[in-house]
C-alpha cells in the first residue's frame, strides 16, 4: 500500500515540472498526494493489526486435533472401564466418574434420572455377573471442556444369565472438571427390533395358515381382525387394489362358501425393522363353491409390527401358469 502512495507522489512531481508557471497549484497537489500516501500507510497498518488479531484468536488446527485425540483416548478408556465394572456387577465406577450434576435416560427408565437412582441401584445388582456385551466406538465431538461420544453395544447375555440378542446406540456427554473428565449426561436407545425374529417368523406363518383355514370355512373375519387399518391388497380376484373396507364387506359375502380346498407352502419370511415380508405358494384343488380346479398361486404379504402385534399391511398374489 505504501508503494502505491509513492507512485502517486511521483506523478505529482511530473505534473509540477510541466506546470512550473503555476507553483501554487502544484504545491496543493503535492500536499494532497502526501496525505493520500499517509492514509494508505495507516490503512495498511490497521489491516495488518486486524489480521494478526484474527490469527491470534484461532487455535492452530494441529492443536485442536491433538486435543480431540487426547479427549477421545481418555473418555473411551472410561467408557470401556464402565462396562467392564458393570460385568462385575459393580456400578460404583460409573458413579465415581459421573458429575454431581449428572442426568441420564437409560432405555429401561421411564424418565431422565440423576445420581440418586444410580446410587440406589448399587445393592440391587449384586451377584448379577453374567452380562456379555461388546462395544463399538462410533464418533466423538470435542469443544473446549465439553465432549459428546457416540458408540453402540451388542448384548448377548443379560446380567442374570439369560441369552439375548440386543443392540443399543449410546450418546454420553462429558465435561472436564479440572484435569479429569466427568460424565454429565447419558442417553441410550434400543437399536434392535422389539421382537424375537424366530418367534415372529413362527407367529406370522401361523397367522397365514389361520387366514386360509378360516377362508376354507367361508369365514374371513380372522383375516379382517389381523389386518392393519391402512391395509391395501390386490388378490388375484380383485380388479384393482382395495382397502380394509373391501375386506370387511367380504365377510358377509363369503358366508356359506365353505368348500375350498388348498395347501400352503412357505417360501420365506424376511425382516427389516418393524416390517416383515412373507412369501408363500398355494395350490387350490376346489373352489369355495365346490368346483374342482387345479390352480397355483404365488403370494406376498407385508406385515407390520406395532403395540406387540403383527398386522397385515399389504397383500398380492399371481397365478402360476
Amino acid at each position: 500500500m505504501s508503494g502505491r502512495g509513492n507512485r502517486a507522489s511521483g506523478n505529482c512531481w511530473e505534473r509540477w515540472a510541466a506546470w512550473r508557471p503555476r507553483p501554487r497549484i502544484q504545491l496543493s497537489m503535492w500536499r494532497n498526494s502526501m496525505t493520500m500516501s499517509t492514509a494508505c500507510v495507516r490503512f495498511a497498518t490497521v489491516a495488518l493489526a486486524l489480521s494478526l488479531g484474527a490469527c491470534a484468536g484461532e487455535s492452530p488446527p494441529g492443536d485442536a486435533a491433538d486435543a480431540k485425540a487426547a479427549a477421545k483416548e481418555a473418555i473411551w478408556a472410561k467408557e470401556q472401564a464402565v462396562y467392564a465394572a458393570r460385568r462385575r456387577a459393580d456400578p460404583q465406577f460409573y458413579i465415581d466418574n459421573a458429575s454431581e450434576q449428572y442426568v441420564g435416560w437409560s432405555p429401561n427408565w421411564e424418565a431422565p434420572e440423576g445420581l440418586d437412582l444410580l446410587r440406589a441401584g448399587v445393592s440391587r445388582v449384586q451377584g448379577q455377573v453374567h452380562e456379555e456385551l461388546t462395544l463399538k466406538f462410533e464418533d466423538i465431538a470435542v469443544s473446549g471442556d465439553a465432549a459428546v461420544i457416540y458408540y453402540s453395544t451388542h448384548r448377548t447375555r443379560l446380567p442374570t444369565g439369560e441369552a439375548v440378542n440386543q443392540r443399543f446406540q449410546i450418546a454420553h456427554s462429558w465435561v472436564r472438571e479440572g484435569d479429569d473428565w466427568k460424565l454429565l449426561g447419558a442417553l441410550g436407545r434400543a437399536a434392535s427390533p422389539p421382537y424375537d425374529e424366530e418367534q415372529a417368523r413362527a407367529e406370522i406363518w401361523a397367522k397365514e395358515q389361520a387366514i386360509f383355514a378360516g377362508r376354507a370355512e367361508g369365514d374371513i373375519q380372522y383375516y379382517v381382525d389381523n389386518a392393519s387399518e391402512q391395509y391395501l391388497g390386490w388378490p388375484p380376484g380383485w380388479s384393482v387394489p382395495s382397502g380394509i373396507e373391501e375386506l370387511r364387506a367380504g365377510v358377509a359375502q363369503m358366508r356359506g362358501m365353505d368348500q375350498e380346498e388348498l395347501t400352503l407352502e412357505l417360501d420365506g419370511i424376511s425382516f427389516d425393522g418393524n416390517t416383515a415380508i412373507s412369501f408363500f405358494s398355494t395350490h387350490r384343488t376346489r373352489m369355495p363353491d365346490g368346483e374342482a380346479v387345479d390352480q397355483r398361486y404365488e403370494n406376498i404379504h407385508v406385515w407390520v409390527y406395532g403395540n406387540g402385534q403383527w398386522r397385515l399391511l399389504s397383500s398380492m398374489g399371481r397365478p402360476v401358469t
